[in-house]
């Protein structure tokens, strides 16, 4: 009894100092900043349970929606935001620097540089002063209301002024210089920050970091945001469309379309009706797949079409959901598993027909066998011969499961007729 009730004291010891020991999330903001992105930091910031949360930023810039969502995430959560540009000789240029001025506690690593943040359109700076003031003013007074420098803070707008560890500090821009993640910690230990629920100190001291990664959804749409990779997805989704309509039969038109919706999701189009309608067409294409013989191309591009959908709308539903994280992952992984046994199916079945196509040809001797459908005279379709389904030419009209005979061979076609019973 007095083990039992040792070891019970332990416990409760044990999960008490776990209890106390301070959580701190940790993500990552690195390359091109895009709606993928702000997906990835409005999920994360949707959780309070942590002391304090480190958004690292290397970044040379993005999308100015995409920044204003991850502002605006921030000037809501109720938990202290720490920006930290790194790692060391990391940047944190244009959208990045706004989005360091609106966490609680910015700091920066070792040569390292922010700054540079006129919106640029069309690849040339904004100079419009009604875009540009609004800019300037947005970068003012996120730098004025956590207690840093407005003038300066206003130059990296209309200067494209940059600064480096040293220089930010003394101009009142960050809060301190840390090497690493442990350094930051020990030094934003202790300050007091103002959130949107009021004043909060941090305790940090032994904190737990714990990571979270851009989940398969947010990856797919930061990947496709890339300016390169979605103006490539449009250029070539045209073309391919345009020589699938032209020679139907390989299914361009089908990998075109997908190219070009997966493009425009890239250019801004709603997530959740891109999703659905590549989900209804893969649906359609699937369907078509099984009421119409060939060789799987409409199947495999359904099945593709399917798959992105169910990731887009899966990842990133239209309405807010009571679940958690962790169910949305298994959801995912559920449909990419599925997805992936059903192409490796599919695969194996247009490999078993392609290998019948190309088998030698009959030989002289008539073949006897059974129609697989009807096929009007000149109409090709398939009929059933010594076990395996070959594709046939109808010199004459066969009703499906009618008797018939292999009179010749066309281009790799059957010529078929009814065979008359004497």
């Amino acid at each position: 009894m007095r083990i039992a009730a040792l070891l019970l004291v332990c416990s409760v010891l044990l999960l008490s100092s776990y209890s106390e020991t301070p959580q701190v999330l940790y993500l990552t903001i690195d390359g091109y900043i895009s709606s993928g992105t702000a997906m990835y930091i409005e999920r994360t910031l949707a959780s309070s349970r942590y002391e304090a949360v480190v958004i690292t930023i290397n970044t040379l810039g993005g999308s100015a929606d995409a920044m204003l969502r991850i502002v605006e995430a921030i000037e809501r959560s109720p938990t202290p935001i720490i920006g930290f540009v790194y790692p060391v000789g990391g940047k944190a240029l244009s959208a990045g620097t706004y989005i360091l001025m609106s966490t609680h506690f910015a700091a920066m690593a070792p040569e390292t540089l922010i700054g540079s943040a006129q919106p640029v359109a069309g690849g040339e700076p904004v100079t419009e002063s009604k875009v540009l003031n609004f800019f300037a003013e947005k970068m003012g007074t996120l730098a004025e209301s956590r207690g840093r420098n407005r003038d300066e803070a206003v130059k990296t707008v209309l200067e494209n002024k940059n600064f480096n560890p040293s220089s930010a500090l003394e101009a009142g821009l960050i809060e301190a210089v840390a090497s690493d993640m442990e350094e930051l910690l020990a030094l934003a230990d202790g300050r007091t920050v103002r959130t949107v629920t009021g004043e909060k100190t941090l305790n940090l001291r032994s904190a737990v970091l714990t990571e979270i990664r851009p989940g398969v959804t947010e990856s797919l749409v930061s990947a496709l945001s890339d300016p390169i990779v979605s103006s490539i997805l449009l250029f070539l989704g045209i073309l391919i469309l345009l020589v699938g309509l032209s020679t139907p039969g390989w299914g361009g038109e089908i990998v075109g379309g997908l190219m070009i919706v997966l493009g425009l999701v890239g250019q801004g189009l709603n997530i959740n009706w891109a999703g659905a309608f590549l989900v209804v067409l893969g649906a359609a294409l699937l369907l078509y797949e099984l009421l119409s013989p060939g060789f799987g191309v409409a199947g495999f591009g359904g099945l593709v079409s399917l798959t992105v959908g169910m990731i887009l709308i899966g990842g990133y539903p239209p309405t807010p959901s009571l679940v958690s994280p962790e169910w949305t992952g298994t959801l995912l992984t559920t449909v990419i598993s599925t997805s992936v046994f059903v192409a490796a199916f599919l695969g194996f079945l247009i490999y078993k027909a392609l290998k019948a196509q190309r088998k030698k040809p009959m030989g002289p001797e008539p073949k006897l066998g059974r129609a697989a459908e009807n096929i009007e005279t000149g109409q090709i379709g398939y009929v059933f011969i010594e076990g395996e389904y070959w594709r046939a030419k109808a010199v004459k009209p066969v009703k499906e499961n009618d008797r018939i005979k292999v009179v010749g061979k066309e281009n790799g076609v059957l010529l078929v007729e009814p065979l008359e019973v004497t």
